[in-house]
């Protein structure tokens, strides 16, 4: 791969403790980088600025969102291939490269990303089919209590094939949507969709982007024969935090794409809300600090899923 075939774009906040890595695995792969940090208040941007000097580093004052950041960075990209990557994934050169190379071989193809494993080298299951009510019942509401087995036994053909490809794979296959930790994007396509989609605060924009890739002819492929490392959990750990945004951004996403399914997805999300908050006053006498943390969590997931207007844009 020549050096400028691809700009990495890479979003922090509160990432001191990954971004290392990260960044040593593009300086390797010999790429401009291109980081935004959403209003850390750790030591992640002295840390880069000391550790990266060549690294372009935007600092926002307030966490405007992974999307807007990623706009943000990938404005004036002037590369073939933007590079999406987690302050908590690791890609190697060969995997880069190999991700470019695709790209650049392949016109049909618009979206592509690598093997996703965690660091003991577990893969992680990073191709998926859009979702719809029957998946996010299995995937979001099933959990440990329902059997991956069984879970795969109602989740259709198209799904299974997409779990196969990377549980077993080794041929590139086409997909609906990749996992936005490692995605290697055409970048006039990024621009002709208009970026990341800014009313998903955090959640779901890689979905859309690949939703809105595949509505212009474009293929999102999974490469199973490169890998990147991703190690999770690079800007908080918190449920409080982390599950409103989740849950806020699959109703929006079924407000644009299932609006047929929205009210049944919007009582299933009530319910498993519910659900948590009984759970966690159990678990509170036990482990005060977690099932405090988890109350909290559920008591919001379940105000967005009676509150129509989370299905709107904004953050």
């Amino acid at each position: 791969m020549r050096r400028a075939d691809a700009t990495a774009v890479v979003v922090t906040h509160n990432s001191e403790r990954q971004i290392v890595a990260a960044l040593t695995a593009l300086r390797q792969a010999q790429l401009p980088v291109r980081l935004v940090d959403n209003a850390s208040t750790d030591a992640t941007v002295d840390l880069v600025r000391r550790r990266f000097p060549e690294v372009t580093v935007l600092v926002s004052t307030t966490n405007t969102g992974f999307a807007t950041a990623v706009n943000r960075a990938a404005a004036g990209v002037d590369t073939d291939v933007v590079l999406l990557v987690n302050p908590d994934c690791v890609v190697a050169p060969n995997t880069v490269a190999e991700l470019v190379r695709v790209i650049r071989s392949r016109p049909s193809v618009g979206i592509v990303g690598p093997r996703l494993v965690d660091a003991q080298g577990r893969i992680a299951i990073s191709a998926h089919r859009f979702e719809s009510l029957t998946t996010v019942l299995a995937s979001r509401f099933g959990g440990a209590l329902v059997p991956v087995g069984l879970r795969r036994m109602f989740s259709g053909r198209q799904r299974r094939a997409a779990y196969d490809a990377c549980v077993s794979g080794t041929e590139p296959a086409a997909v609906d949507w990749l996992s936005g930790a490692c995605l290697a994007v055409r970048t006039d396509l990024f621009v002709a969709i208009g970026g990341l989609d800014e009313c998903y605060f955090l959640y779901y924009e890689d979905e859309e982007l690949c939703l809105q890739a595949g509505r212009r002819g474009a293929e999102v492929l999974y490469v199973p024969a490169v890998t990147a490392v991703h190690t999770g959990g690079a800007s908080s750990s918190d449920p409080a935090w982390i599950w409103p945004h989740l849950y806020r951004s699959m109703l929006r996403f079924f407000a644009r794409h299932r609006l047929g399914s929205l009210r049944a997805v919007r009582g299933a999300v009530l319910l498993r809300a519910l659900i948590g908050i009984g759970l966690a006053g159990i678990r509170l006498p036990v482990q005060p600090r977690a099932g405090a943390a988890r109350l909290r969590a559920w008591t919001r997931v379940g105000r967005i899923a009676i509150t129509p207007r989370e299905t709107r844009g904004g953050a």
